[in-house]
């Protein structure tokens, strides 16, 4: 996952970027590695030295930090998809390239990142 994945729409409090990515990138560490509803935004905010209420700042629920790491995944598959339907103009072949695109990413994320998947 890259480094710079905010979305300023999807929190509240301070648009401090740095820290949310912070956050998320915890986030999507302890949702691969315990599951989504084993982790608690406590355990986020000890594995970052953030305190809980800190966290709240930036967002308003874990869900939301869920969403979040949803809407990352999702522009990844995006942009997948639009750079194979680019390479040809043929409406057949961008719809053949678009599914396959897409069945290639959710293996892909299933495979890798099971319990990030059940989010």
């Amino acid at each position: 996952m890259s480094k710079n994945i905010s979305n300023p729409a999807a929190g509240r409090g301070p648009v401090d970027h740095e820290i949310r990515d912070q956050i998320v990138i915890a986030a999507t560490e302890h949702f691969s590695q315990y599951g989504y509803g084993k982790t608690t935004v406590s355990d986020l905010a000890r594995a970052i030295g953030f305190s809980k209420a800190y966290i709240y700042k930036f967002f308003e629920s874990k869900q939301a930090i869920g969403e979040m790491i949803c809407a990352h995944c999702l522009s990844e598959i995006e942009a997948e998809v639009s750079a194979a339907i680019s390479q040809t103009d043929k409406p057949p072949e961008k719809l053949r390239r678009m599914f396959k695109s897409v069945v290639e990413a959710s293996i892909r994320l299933f495979s890798q990142d099971r319990k990030l998947y059940e989010i």
